[in-house]
This record gives C-alpha cells, sequence and structure tokens, in this order.
C-alpha cells in the first residue's frame, strides 16, 4: 500500500470514529453532579484580566439583527440608494479638502493680510452671457471705515461681456445715511426674445407680446444689444433692521437684430428697438429681519419699491415699476437649526402712462438664473410677473450648503391675466458657497417641460 492509500484510509477512518469520540463518556449519576457544582462554581468566580471576553458582541442583545428585504422595500429605497451614489463623491471630496486645508491654503492666496479684499478668478455658465470667465475684485472695509467696493468682469466672447461696478457705505459721513451705486455694462449679439409670430401691430404699440403662451420651438428670435448705465439708492437707515431711500439710474440702450437664432424674424415694430436713453427715480422701503452671516438661518425681508421712468431722447416711452419681493426663512422642526426652508415671493407690475410705450427689454423677465431655473435665458416676458422659489438648504461643510429647489412663476399683462393654470414650474438641485467675506457662488441644474439648464454663478440667489 502506497503512502497515498494509506493517507486516505487514515482520514475515513477518522471520519467515522470522530462520531463515537465525540460522544459524552459513561459517568455515575454523583459524578456528574459533582462536576456541574464544580462547573458552576469555577463560572462565579471573579474573571481574571487574562481571561476577559474580547467578544465584540458580549451582550446577544446587541448583536446585529439582519432581516430579509422585502421588493416593495428595495424598491422604496432606489432613491436614497441613488442620492447616495451622487453625494458620495462630493462627502469625500469635502473630507479631503478639510485634512488638507485646502480652502485656507485658497483664502490666503487671494485675500489680504486682514481678509478684507482681494481677488477671485470668475466663471460662469447658463446665466445672460453664456460661458464665460473673468476676474472680480473687491475691499469690504475700504480706507478702514467699511465702505465695501466691487468690480467684476466677466468674457465670453468679443461680442459678448459684461462688467459691473458696486459700492456701498452704510454710514454716509458718519451719520445714519446710507448710499449704494450700482453700474452695468452689458454687449452682447445674441439675446433670446420669445415673441409669438402672430401678435399684431396694436398689441405692439400697447407693450403687450403674450409672453407667457409662446412656444419654445416655433416663438424664438434674438437681439444684439449694447448697453450701460448706472442706479443710486441713497436714504435713512432708522436702524439696522428698517431702510427707507431713494433711487436714480440711468440707462442708454442700443438694440439691432441678432445674429443668433430666429434673428432675421426681429420684429422692428417692437418698442425699444434703436437707440434709447431712460431716466428713473422712486423710492424703496426695506425691513431686513434676517439672521445668521453667511449662512441666513431664519427671518424675514421684505422689500417695497415703486419707479417712474420715462426716454430722455424722446418721448416714446413713460411708465411705471410697482415690486413688493419677502424672502422667508424657516428652520425645520426637530432638526438642526442649519436645515431649513427658504422661501421666496415677487410681485412686479408694469403700467404704462400718458399713452406711452415700455421697451421690450425694461419688460419684467422670468427665465433666468434667477428666477425659473429650468427655462432658457429670458423665456417670458410680460407688464408683470408672480413667481415663487421654495428651497430647501442644508449644510454639507461649513460654508457648504446643498439645495433642492422648485420654481413657479408666470408673467402677465393685466392683473386680471393671473391664473394658478399659467404658472410655469422648474425643479432641480445644487451647491452653494459662502464665504465671511460676502463672496458666494452656486452651482445647479434646473430642469422643466422644456429643457434641463446648469448654471454656474457668483450672485446668490436670494
Amino acid at each position: 500500500m502506497n503512502s497515498f492509500n494509506l493517507s486516505l484510509t487514515v482520514f475515513f477512518l477518522f471520519l467515522l470514529l470522530a462520531p463515537v469520540w465525540a460522544q459524552e463518556s459513561p459517568v455515575m449519576p454523583e459524578a456528574k453532579q459533582a462536576a456541574a457544582e464544580e462547573s458552576v462554581q469555577i463560572v462565579s468566580e471573579p474573571t481574571s484580566p487574562v481571561q476577559e471576553d474580547t467578544s465584540r458582541y458580549p451582550d446577544p442583545n446587541l448583536v446585529p439583527f439582519k432581516t430579509k428585504r422585502s421588493v416593495l422595500v428595495e424598491l422604496f429605497s432606489v432613491p436614497a440608494r441613488l442620492w447616495h451614489l451622487v453625494w458620495t463623491p462630493l462627502g469625500a471630496t469635502v473630507i479631503w479638502v478639510e485634512q488638507n486645508r485646502v480652502q485656507e491654503k485658497v483664502l490666503n492666496f487671494f485675500l489680504n493680510d486682514e481678509r478684507t479684499g482681494g481677488f477671485f478668478p470668475l466663471f460662469s455658465f447658463g446665466g445672460r452671457t453664456g460661458a464665460g470667465v473673468g476676474l472680480s475684485v473687491f475691499h469690504n472695509d475700504l480706507f478702514h471705515q467699511q465702505k465695501k467696493i466691487n468690480l467684476s468682469f466677466l468674457y465670453s466672447t468679443t461680442d459678448n461681456h459684461a462688467g459691473t461696478l458696486t459700492y456701498s457705505d452704510s454710514t454716509l459721513f458718519g451719520t445714519s445715511l446710507y448710499f449704494n451705486l450700482f453700474g452695468e455694462y452689458l454687449r452682447d449679439a445674441d439675446e433670446n426674445l420669445f415673441i409669438s409670430p402672430n401678435i399684431d401691430s396694436t398689441d405692439l404699440l400697447d407693450s403687450s407680446i403674450d409672453g407667457n403662451r409662446t412656444d419654445v420651438d416655433d416663438d424664438e428670435t434674438s437681439y444684439a444689444t449694447r448697453q450701460g448705465g448706472f442706479l443710486i439708492n441713497t436714504g435713512y437707515a432708522l436702524n439696522q433692521r428698517i431702510g427707507w431711500g431713494m433711487t436714480a439710474g440711468f440707462k442708454r440702450a442700443r438694440i439691432a437684430s441678432g445674429d443668433g437664432l430666429g434673428g432675421e424674424q426681429f420684429p422692428g415694430l417692437i418698442p425699444g428697438g434703436g437707440t434709447h436713453s431712460l431716466l428713473s427715480m422712486g423710492s424703496a422701503l426695506t425691513l431686513d429681519f434676517r439672521n445668521g452671516w453667511p449662512r441666513t438661518l431664519s427671518g424675514t425681508l421684505l422689500s417695497i419699491g415703486y419707479q417712474y421712468n420715462r426716454e430722455l431722447n424722446g418721448s416714446q416711452f413713460e411708465y411705471n415699476r410697482y415690486t413688493v419681493e419677502m424672502n422667508q426663512f424657516v428652520p425645520i422642526p426637530f432638526l438642526a437649526e442649519s436645515r431649513r426652508l427658504g422661501i421666496r415671493g415677487r410681485f412686479e407690475k408694469l403700467d404704462r402712462l400718458n399713452n406711452k410705450q415700455i421697451p421690450f427689454y425694461e419688460l419684467s423677465l422670468l427665465g433666468d438664473a434667477f428666477s425659473l431655473r429650468g427655462f432658457d435665458q429670458n423665456r417670458f416676458r410680460g407688464r408683470g410677473l408672480l413667481l415663487f422659489n421654495f428651497e430647501y438648504r442644508y449644510p454639507v461643510w461649513d460654508t457648504w450648503d446643498a439645495v433642492i429647489f422648485i420654481d413657479e412663476g408666470q408673467v402677465f399683462d393685466d392683473i386680471n391675466d393671473i391664473d394658478w393654470g399659467r404658472f410655469h414650474f422648474a425643479a432641480g438641485t445644487g451647491l452653494r458657497f459662502m464665504s465671511p467675506t460676502g463672496f458666494a457662488m452656486r452651482f445647479e441644474i434646473g430642469a422643466s417641460r422644456e429643457t434641463v439648464r446648469a448654471l454656474f454663478q457668483i450672485l446668490p440667489n436670494f
């Protein structure tokens, strides 16, 4: 018998005899009782450190209990799993950034030693200028007197770029007077205009383009614009929460047919074509009871404004603009204060005066990075608008928020045209970055029945 057969024989003998060896050997009842008492006595003795139970779950009640999940439970868990799949890479990135102090290193590069001023590169897509790059230079404590200034420029092409200048002095001449200045320059050869080709000249002269009902596929035209202007707001701060002021502004615009889709169909009779200069004057009341900075946690912001507008180099345009906007921030019950709802409602109405007209580019507008975020730029225009934005905001880092939003809005010419069935709906999600210096940026994706739109903006929504 060779060694292989011998090993095989021993193995099978072991299998046959193992049950016999495992049986309890015959013991007298008295001996069994004594052994049991000895076992109890040993167990009751204090356990030495060497004999300490190192089991992960010494208590059977702590052992995880697994159940078989039903098909229905698995189905309902799909959205949560997809959400986890999307945000897990983000969470890992945030942890890596925090561990390597990336944010602090970046801020040290772009900010001065006091962190009151500096510069930031700008990147934008999905906004009015489309995709663009630029630079923002700012100082939040100019001359060490809490005056703020910001100069930004975005460049897309030689025919598409924009620049803004903002200056703010909350204690003018060391008093409770405030002064704000906003200047803007825009050049764009392909601005969207959606207008039905069936609109007759009477409606156009009435500054009505029926913009709430236009079709995205058949009614799109484009126009080229080059415009610049400024707006001054000065007034008195009754306290840190309440302010009232006067506004004055100037705008000069030159409008022609655009280089984009449908530019050749741009209606020549529409009010606003050509070159015009507009003067505006008005007043505004602001009630600011918001809490939290830079992340707004709760409270209310209410602003009410009136503006009178007329043409300087002619007598074609004259109209009033009324605006009411309310922002409400509500913490979610039973959750951390940083998890909150942001709700905005905005109403705007333009009224013609003395049978004059309104330039089409001054009409109330929906369909940009600050209103209906799931529609094309400049999608809806009218002599008034009603807009609601709902956002669920929750932190994913100390300076980052994740956002889920719903937008509802409609434009109209007369208040009687407002109808619940005429609202346009968009929804989406995104990320927000908020810096204590006031710098903010957001990346959002919005969807509607017409399109999906991605946005990257330097300005907050509200």
